[in-house]
């Protein structure tokens, strides 16, 4: 890892890796999840955060039972294959938002943001095992009105992607930009420990409102 860090094409790698994710990201709400958020309704997307810490069959099937069969049929279409794009372009611009923050950093910052940057993407691929676990069991409640034993490795893989994605990323990102700007307050510099900050606090938002309620 040390040697794609320290590697003279880093920074255009990481460039790419945001410019990918934003494209992605783009996509994924624009045109993949566009259509199923209609018909489910943008006020009520909030009770997904709900299905996926519902952690029981019975807690997942109370969730499903204010949906339709026509919502969930769209909540299908927006888990595979929205949700499951839109995964990978958070991932990839936190990632390469975090690895160009490395770059800035010295020491034993360095060697720990090497790892820590990656945060971001393996909760990606944690949110699409969540998506999975989400897709069966509305497929489920589609068939047998019920939902079985999904929901408890579902709320693993969940809790999973917001440890990582709403808790390891924001605050090595936080904390490396503390560190940073002591040493480098280069214009672009500053401009790329905003959007640090924003990404991290944009992360945090959502689990941080939502999950609690669910309780």
């Amino acid at each position: 890892m040390q040697q794609l860090v320290r590697s003279s094409y880093a920074p255009i790698i990481f460039l790419i890796m945001i410019i990918a994710g934003l494209a992605i990201f783009g996509f994924a709400i624009g045109v993949l999840m566009a259509g199923p958020s209609e018909v489910i309704g943008m006020h009520r997307l909030s009770e997904l955060t709900c299905l996926q810490m519902a952690g029981s069959g019975s807690r997942a099937t109370a969730v499903l039972s204010a949906f339709n069969v026509q919502e969930l049929e769209a909540l299908l279409q927006l888990l595979i294959p929205g949700d499951v794009v839109f995964a990978w372009g958070y991932g990839l611009t936190f990632s390469g938002v975090l690895g160009l923050l490395t770059l800035r950093m010295q020491d034993r910052w360095f060697e720990a943001g090497v790892w820590l940057m990656w945060a971001p993407l393996l909760a990606s691929a944690f949110d699409v095992l969540e998506d999975l676990g989400l897709y069966q069991m509305t497929s489920q409640m589609l068939a047998d009105g019920v939902v079985g034993s999904a929901a408890a490795l579902t709320m693993l893989f969940a809790a999973s992607k917001y440890v990582l994605l709403a808790v390891i990323g924001p605050v090595y990102g936080v904390l490396g930009v503390l560190q940073a700007i002591k040493t480098d307050r280069r214009a672009r510099s500053i401009g790329l420990y905003v959007f640090v900050v924003l990404v991290a606090v944009s992360m945090v938002q959502k689990p941080l409102l939502e999950i609690p309620a669910c309780f």
